[in-house]
């Protein structure tokens, strides 16, 4: 068993790509595109009009 948890510990890398990849393909999934666009929007929503 401590061998398959050195395995495991050695693949720390590949963990950590295939978890970036994988919130990376949620957050721009082309369904999410309108969230997206209101949140990038928050910080002007305080500014006043010119």
């Amino acid at each position: 068993m401590s061998d398959f948890y050195v395995w495991l510990r050695s693949l720390w890398l590949l963990w950590l790509v295939l978890l970036f990849v994988g919130v990376a393909v949620w957050i721009y999934w082309p369904r999410r595109r309108e969230q997206l666009e209101r949140h990038g929007q928050i910080p002007f929503k305080d500014e006043e009009e010119p």
